[in-house]
């Protein structure tokens, strides 16, 4: 593993005071989430949050640098971006580019890359941005590399392993993605309350940054029901996208990172579903945008189709109580199962037997509970 250290930790609670400039909001007013102080060994949050506890957020277009979440210490929180590649060499330099340019200290910004199994110039574009940014000042750069492909959340659980014990946040970022330069300062703005332990970002389409790709989740475990919401506004959700959301260091060490077994998705509606369980909020903040190259619709391959599918079921096994398994499992097989394969037929125009088989195997699967690298795929 390559790691360049240049930080060192300080602790320090949260202290909220309203010190960003009464700009009107950029996605509309949100309601902050209650307490003002918190207490920790997570560094505080110069917030954007105005007078008592339950105030409104003020926001501005643009976030001067110089203007960051403070705590008592009287230094910005350390935060570690956190990214899974694989032979995506190009998308990674944009992306490790698009990180220079957060107004944030760079002294307090971390940067860890695990590479899964690259067989591209992954390795050389890394090492180079990452002299840059060693010139620049940051903290703390890190990058491992896999012999083989562990999958996006098989990446991030390993990624997770690398951080550094200074860490306050964890960005969570795809390899394609590109923060916009003042997002992560408004993601630190909605981290103010000490009960909230996730925050999501508002994904934009790379050549559509009008148009929201991922926003806020929700959950209905009596009916294992997915669904999600695009406000305008700041709000409570049960799931956020680890394509670009903050995470609370403290909550991360307690849930253990991602859980790498779900191999390429879902790994984040389960990492957020089990803050939720533990007692922590998952919020979402419109405000902080990031781009995604992300065809509209998602790449559907059969693997691609087989994990989704699986991964769904692999989540409802794990996060629906027992007294309502039977109800959601029996929804599942006469509505979702049915629906999903008839779906295939009317996309192809007739039975697409690749797609079906990854269906059938993915419901089967999750629902036998089998995690991790399926062996009906090459690796």
């Amino acid at each position: 593993m390559d790691s360049v250290d240049h930080g060192a930790r300080s602790v320090g609670s949260l202290r909220l005071e309203g010190l960003l400039p009464d700009l009107p909001p950029a996605n509309g007013a949100s309601e902050a989430l209650g307490a003002g102080v918190g207490a920790g060994v997570h560094r505080g949050d110069r917030s954007s949050r105005e007078g008592s506890p339950g105030g409104s957020l003020r926001r501005q277009t643009r976030v001067d640098p110089a203007i960051v979440v403070m705590s008592h210490d009287g230094v910005p929180p350390i935060v570690s971006v956190l990214i899974a590649t694989r032979n995506r060499g190009a998308e990674l330099q944009a992306c490790l580019g698009s990180l220079r340019q957060l107004e944030y200290p760079k002294d307090r910004l971390e940067s860890v890359v695990f590479d899964n199994g690259s067989t591209d110039d992954t390795g050389r574009i890394v090492r180079e941005c990452y002299g840059k940014m060693a010139a620049e000042g940051w903290g703390r750069l890190a990058h491992d590399r896999s012999p083989q492909n562990l999958g996006a959340f098989g990446g991030r659980a390993a990624a997770y392993r690398l951080l550094g014990p200074g860490a306050d946040f964890v960005l969570s970022l795809d390899d394609d993605a590109e923060p916009a330069p003042d997002s992560l300062v408004r993601l630190l703005a909605a981290s103010a309350d000490p009960r909230v332990g996730v925050v999501g970002a508002r994904i934009v389409y790379w050549d559509a940054p009008t148009e929201t790709a991922s926003a806020a989740g929700d959950f209905d475990a009596r009916l294992g029901r997915f669904a999600e919401r695009r406000p305008a506004g700041a709000t409570a959700c049960d799931f956020v996208s680890s394509c670009g959301c903050l995470i609370r260091r403290s909550v991360m060490d307690a849930l253990g990172g991602f859980d790498g077994s779900f191999f390429t998705s879902h790994g984040d509606v389960d990492l957020c579903l089990r803050a939720k369980a533990r007692g922590d909020t998952v919020w979402y903040e419109p405000s902080a945008v990031i781009r995604h190259r992300v065809a509209r619709g998602g790449t559907r391959t059969p693997e691609r189709v087989y994990y989704g599918y699986r991964n769904k079921l692999l989540l409802l096994g794990r996060h629906v109580p027992a007294r309502w398994r039977p109800l959601v499992w029996a929804l599942y097989a006469v509505g979702w199962l049915p629906k999903i394969v008839a779906g295939s037929i009317v996309r192809h125009r007739g039975v697409e037997r690749r797609e079906l088989r990854a269906i059938l195997l993915g419901a089967l699967d999750g629902l036998l509970g089998r995690c991790g690298r399926a062996r009906w795929f090459p690796p």
